[in-house]
């Protein structure tokens, strides 16, 4: 039997005024960051589309001996563009949870405001599988090394 969800407060919780103040910081705090991190991805953007022609010539140029590999700028700028992807999806994530909680507490509405805290679970979830990768790759790397 599974358990349908229910909109009925966990343990009785509720979000006071001291909580909701710092909710609302931490919302705010995170939507500057999500700014931030917006601002970054537009310039790399730009840097790519500006300079992905000159970055190709340069690694052709750092590596005139590996004819057979003279795609490997264009593997580059396409790896790069894949990552900038991943983190303007986790960027909205964060974006969306300053934004939904602050309009849940403003409004004083509860799926609003689980809404926005759905999104930081999902952008922490994200975070930690990514952490977990590079801490993976990390001890192989480490491991390769020694041997």
């Amino acid at each position: 039997m599974e358990q349908q969800p229910s909109n009925e407060p966990l343990f009785e919780l509720q979000v006071d005024y001291d909580s909701g103040n710092t909710l609302n910081e931490a919302a705010r705090w995170a939507k500057f960051v999500s700014i931030i991190f917006f601002i970054c991805i537009g310039l790399s953007v730009l840097v790519i589309a500006f300079f992905s022609a000159a970055i190709k010539d340069a690694i052709s140029a750092m590596m005139p001996e590996m004819g057979e590999l003279a795609g490997v700028g264009g593997v580059l700028i396409g790896a790069i563009i894949i990552v900038l992807i991943i983190f303007t999806f986790i960027t909205i994530l964060l974006y969306r949870f300053a934004t939904l909680v602050r309009q849940g507490i403003a409004t004083q509405n509860q799926l609003i405001f689980n809404d926005g805290l759905r999104n930081l679970r999902n952008y922490f979830m994200i975070n930690g599988i990514f952490a977990l990768i590079g801490i993976v790759s990390e001890v192989i790397g480490t491991i390769s090394s020694m041997f």
